[in-house]
């Protein structure tokens, strides 16, 4: 659980997704503990220096079943729902950033799936997806898109063949998916559109063009995916034709968002910082300099930030409980607020740590890094912004 140091909103963070959650989900949250200590975190700095996904903390995750968090157990599932999930990626992303996002794209396509697939699909593809065997990815941005409603990918039928030809771009997780979610602009007999289409990761006529270099994340394996007259079927249309700005605010209508990434950065930062700022008395060399006033004051003010960040996150998640009608305004509220502190905090926290906090091989270099990329990561915080300037009008 929390070390003292954090601050006290995150255990109230942590209470407030068990208490939303079916009883059980305390008793397997401390299996998800030991793995992320054992495993996650211990594998972050090589993740991000070779930018390669974390197969091994995958597979660590796997064994315990942290995939099918929200998957009924009739299915294979744990059956605790999206508000453990939206822990499970908070929690995850204070031991390693990439590895939680692989994990929170894969749990949006999971409650697409639960809520928007043919129950074939549903019956096919959740078991595996619950145990880690299958996993998700989505596609939604364009190279030179300037919207999401502006989808040049097309879905296609001819002679009875559905089939998927366009480019994607900023697709994460394309190193470990075995299907991606793609929207596209339907032009089928059944109706025109944007839709979501599941095309197999390996179909032929997928392929992935390009993994990029990235600032931040690096371990997600993010890039473009091309689809040249990817062939697939009927029941692999989610939610029917032209049914995708639908299920696009049905995804913004749970708390599975980048906010969730910040929050564990922000809160592994504020970690990083501390117990190198202020070890413990037995650990202190003794010429070590007590840590300047300044730069304490300046450690208070982001741990209040942090503290503050946690608690309007827990409300934002109890209300959405509360009001489902509120959940797509609670959830750009949940990204906007956590990526602006997380992107603050990590900042703030390089005064704290001094030239040491420019070093590659200091964690917090690392952290300043992920949380800059959590408030480029869509919905982007423009957008979010907007949404509660429209609630307040």
């Amino acid at each position: 659980m929390p070390e003292t140091h954090f601050p006290a909103s995150q255990a109230e963070w942590v209470r407030t997704c068990l208490d939303l959650s079916p009883e059980g989900a305390a008793f397997w949250l401390a299996s998800l503990e030991e793995v992320c200590a054992a495993a996650v975190a211990p594998a972050a700095a090589a993740v991000d220096e070779e930018g390669e996904p974390p197969f091994a903390a995958l597979k660590a995750l796997a064994e315990i079943g942290a995939f099918g968090v929200q998957i009924p157990r009739e299915q294979g599932g744990l059956g605790f729902g999206n508000a453990l999930a939206a822990l499970v990626v908070e929690r995850t992303a204070r031991s390693c950033a990439s590895t939680a996002a692989i994990l929170m794209f894969h749990y949006q396509v999971v409650h697409r799936t639960l809520g928007h697939a043919p129950a074939e699909v549903r019956e096919r593809q959740l078991p595996p997806m619950a145990t880690g065997e299958l996993l998700a990815a989505s596609a939604w941005t364009e190279p030179g898109a300037r919207t999401k409603t502006d989808v040049r990918t097309r879905l296609t039928e001819r002679a009875g063949r559905l089939t998927v030809t366009g480019t994607k771009t900023y697709c994460t997780g394309l190193g470990t998916a075995g299907v991606i979610d793609v929207l596209a602009d339907a032009r089928t007999e059944q109706g025109q559109g944007p839709t979501f289409v599941r095309v197999p990761a390996d179909a032929p006529g997928v392929g992935r063009d390009e993994v990029y270099r990235m600032l931040g994340l690096r371990g997600t394996s993010t890039g473009t995916v091309v689809l040249r007259e990817a062939e697939v079927e009927e029941s692999a249309v989610l939610g029917g034709i032209g049914s995708a700005p639908a299920l696009m605010r049905a995804n913004h209508e749970t708390p599975l968002n980048p906010g969730l990434l910040a929050l564990g950065i922000a809160s592994a930062a504020l970690g990083t910082v501390t117990r190198a700022a202020l070890p413990p008395q037995a650990e202190r060399e003794p010429e070590a300099k007590p840590l300047s006033q300044a730069r304490t004051l300046q450690l208070a003010r982001s741990t209040l930030a942090l503290d503050a960040a946690y608690a309007y996150a827990g409300h934002l998640l109890s209300r959405a409980a509360r009001f489902p009608e509120q959940a797509h305004l609670a959830a750009s509220q949940l990204k906007a607020s956590a990526t602006g502190t997380a992107e603050q905090v990590t900042r703030e926290l390089l005064h704290v740590a001094g030239s040491r906090g420019f070093l590659a091989d200091f964690a917090l270099e690392r952290h300043l890094r992920d949380a800059q990329a959590t408030a480029l990561m869509g919905p982007g915080n423009e957008l979010c912004l907007q949404r509660v300037a429209d609630a307040l009008a």
